[in-house]
C-alpha cells in the first residue's frame, strides 16, 4: 500500500496536533485564576483558566446542525460581565460544551423561541454559571463549527473572541505524546513511500 501525499498530509497534521497537546501540558498545566477583563484583553492562545467576574447561560446558547441535519453535540454559549445582562452586545468570550443530550434539549428550546415570547416553566435556562476551561487554540477549534456560530449570532459575536471549552483540562501529555509519535511514523512512511515511487524507473 502506497502512502503517499494523504498520508503525508495527515501524518504531519497529527504532528501538529499531538505537539499542541504537549505544549499544553506543559504550559498550562495547572488552572490559573484570571478576571473576564484580562483574558478578553489578552486573548491567551493556550491556558487553563477559572474565569472571575463573569459567567453564562443556556438562553444565551446556540446549537449547530450536521449536513444531515441532525443536531451535533456542541454547544456554544456567550459570555457576559458578571452583574451585567449579555443583552446583544457582541460577546467576546464564548464557553464550548460537549453534550449531546444538552444540545438536543436546546435544539428544541431555541425552535420554540422562534414561535413563543419565552419558554415557561424552565429556570435552568436563565442559571447562571461560572466559566472553566482551556482555551480552544487554531488547531484544537473546529472552524466549519464557527462559520454555524457567526451565522446563529451575527452581531451579538464580536470580530475577535476566545472560545473556552468549558470544563475541559490539558491533557496529562501521554495521548499527546503518542498522537505526535503515530503522527512522525506515519509522515516518515508515506515520505519514503513517495521517495521510492520518484526513483522507480518509468516504463514506456
Amino acid at each position: 500500500m502506497r502512502l503517499g501525499w494523504i498520508g503525508l498530509i495527515i501524518g504531519l497534521g497529527a504532528m501538529g496536533f499531538g505537539g499542541h497537546a504537549l505544549y499544553e501540558a506543559r504550559f498550562a498545566g495547572e488552572r490559573k485564576d484570571i478576571s473576564y477583563d484580562r483574558l478578553v484583553a489578552e486573548m491567551p492562545a493556550v491556558g487553563w483558566y477559572r474565569v472571575k467576574g463573569a459567567s453564562w447561560r443556556l438562553i444565551d446558547a446556540v446549537t449547530l446542525r450536521g449536513v444531515t441535519g441532525a443536531t451535533l453535540p456542541d454547544v456554544y454559549a456567550r459570555v457576559h460581565a458578571a452583574g451585567e445582562p449579555a443583552g446583544d452586545a457582541p460577546a467576546k468570550l464564548l464557553v464550548h460544551i460537549e453534550d449531546q443530550t444538552l444540545a438536543d434539549h436546546m435544539a428544541g428550546v431555541l425552535a420554540r423561541l422562534a414561535e413563543e415570547p419565552y419558554p415557561a416553566g424552565d429556570e435552568t435556562l436563565e442559571e447562571e454559571h461560572p466559566v472553566e476551561g482551556t482555551v480552544e487554540s487554531f488547531l484544537t477549534i473546529d472552524r466549519i463549527d464557527q462559520k454555524g456560530v457567526r451565522d446563529a449570532l451575527g452581531e451579538r459575536l464580536a470580530g475577535d473572541y476566545l472560545i473556552i471549552a468549558q470544563g475541559r483540562k490539558p491533557d496529562g501529555g501521554g495521548r499527546g505524546l503518542i498522537i505526535l509519535l503515530a503522527g512522525l511514523a506515519l509522515s516518515g512512511l508515506s515520505a519514503w513511500s513517495l521517495l521510492r515511487r520518484r526513483a522507480e524507473p518509468a516504463f514506456m
